[in-house]
C-alpha cells in the first residue's frame, strides 16, 4: 500500500470521525433542550410565578373563563384584551404586567363588524384614543388556526391569545378527555412555545345557576378543566341584574382566599367591567330555584309534624337522611 492510499484512508477516517462527531452533538444538543435541570432551576433568580394580571392569570399557559351564554364573558375577555393593547396599568383593580403590550383576540361567534361596534361603545366610555388599539389583532377566520397564531406569535410575540369561543373550534366529543387533552395540549405547547397566555372562552351547563360556582359546571368533560391552570366562572348576581361575580375556581398556585369567594363587578351601561372592591361567598350566588324551595317548604312542614330525617327522606324520594339535613340546614 503506498503512502498516498494511506494518508486518504487516514485523512477520510478523520473526516467520518468528525460528520459522526457532530451528528451526536446535534442528536444532544436536540435531546437535552427537552430536560430542565433541577439545581440550575433552583439559582435561577426567579422566585415568584410571574403573572400576567397580578396574582389572577399566568404570565405563560393555558386558562379558561366559562360561563351562562349572557353573563358577559366575552366583553370581560375583549375588556382585558383591549387593557394590554391600550397600556392600562390595572384590570378589574388587578395589576397589568405586559411585556409586549399586544394581545389577539380569535372570535368564532362575532363577525368584523359586531365586533367593530361593540368595542365603539366601550372606548367611548373608557375615553381612550382609537389608536391605542393598533397592537389588538382580531382572527375572524379560524381555519388552519393554529399555524395562523404560531406564524403570528413569531412575527410578533403577543402577551395574551384570547380564544372565543371553545366549543365551536374542537368537533369531536366533549365527553371524551383524552380527546379533548389531546386537542388543549396543542394550545399548551404554543403558549409555551411563545411564552403566552391562551385563554379559552367556554360555556356552563344547563342550571349550574342554581349550583355554587365550581369548576366541574363547565360544559363536557373533566379533560377541560384538568388542562387549565386557572378556571373562572363568571355569574349573574341573584339580584342586582348590573352586577356579575368573578369567581376562581381553579387555580393551585392561589392562596385559598382567593377560591371561595367572588370578585363582584359593575357591568356598566358602555359595556365595561368595573371592580367594586366587594366579595361574596360562592354558596350565597346560587340561585334559587323553584323546586328547590318546594322541596324544602315540604321539608320544613314535614319536620315541624315530628317526622324524622329518615322518614322525611322517604316521603320526598331522597335516598339518604343526609340530603334532608343539609336541606334544612
Amino acid at each position: 500500500m503506498n503512502d498516498n492510499l494511506i494518508t486518504q484512508l487516514r485523512e477520510d477516517t478523520m473526516r467520518l470521525c468528525d460528520e459522526l462527531r457532530r451528528e451526536q452533538e446535534v442528536e444532544n444538543q436536540t435531546f437535552r433542550k427537552y430536560l430542565v435541570n433541577g439545581y440550575e432551576m433552583l439559582i435561577s433568580p426567579t422566585e415568584e410565578l410571574e403573572c400576567l394580571l397580578e396574582p389572577i392569570l399566568p404570565r405563560v399557559g393555558v386558562t379558561a373563563l366559562v360561563g351562562t351564554s349572557d353573563s358577559g364573558k366575552s366583553t370581560l375577555l375583549r375588556g382585558l384584551a383591549m387593557a394590554v393593547a391600550s397600556g392600562a396599568g390595572h384590570y378589574l383593580d388587578f395589576k397589568l404586567n405586559p411585556r409586549h403590550g399586544r394581545a389577539i383576540y380569535v372570535s368564532t361567534e362575532d363577525d368584523v363588524n359586531a365586533v367593530s361596534s361593540l368595542m365603539r361603545k366601550q372606548i367611548a366610555e373608557l375615553g381612550t384614543p382609537h389608536d391605542a388599539y393598533s397592537t389588538l389583532d382580531f382572527i375572524f377566520d379560524t381555519e388552519n388556526l393554529v399555524d395562523t397564531l404560531d406564524k403570528s406569535l413569531e412575527e410578533r410575540p403577543a402577551d395574551l391569545v384570547v380564544i372565543d369561543a371553545f366549543a365551536d373550534l374542537y368537533t369531536g366529543p366533549l365527553n371524551e378527555n383524552n380527546r379533548v387533552r389531546s386537542y388543549l395540549n396543542v394550545f399548551s405547547q404554543l403558549a409555551q412555545r411563545h411564552s403566552t397566555l391562551i385563554i379559552f372562552l367556554h360555556h356552563t351547563g344547563k342550571r349550574t345557576e342554581v349550583l355554587s360556582p365550581s369548576k366541574h359546571n363547565a360544559i363536557g368533560s373533566q379533560g377541560f378543566e384538568a388542562k387549565m391552570r386557572v378556571m373562572f366562572e363568571l355569574r349573574h348576581d341573584p339580584v342586582n341584574h348590573d352586577l356579575r361575580h368573578l369567581c376562581v375556581v381553579k387555580g393551585n398556585y392561589l392562596p385559598k382566599e382567593f377560591k371561595h369567594e367572588s370578585f363582584v363587578l359593575m357591568f356598566t351601561p358602555g359595556l365595561n367591567f368595573i371592580a367594586t372592591g366587594d366579595r361574596v361567598p360562592f354558596g350565597a350566588l346560587k340561585e334559587r330555584d323553584a323546586d328547590v324551595d318546594d322541596r324544602l317548604a315540604q321539608a320544613r312542614a314535614l319536620r315541624d309534624q315530628g317526622m324524622t330525617l329518615q322518614q322525611i327522606a322517604d316521603a320526598l324520594g331522597y335516598k339518604s337522611p343526609t340530603t334532608v339535613w343539609n336541606m334544612l340546614n
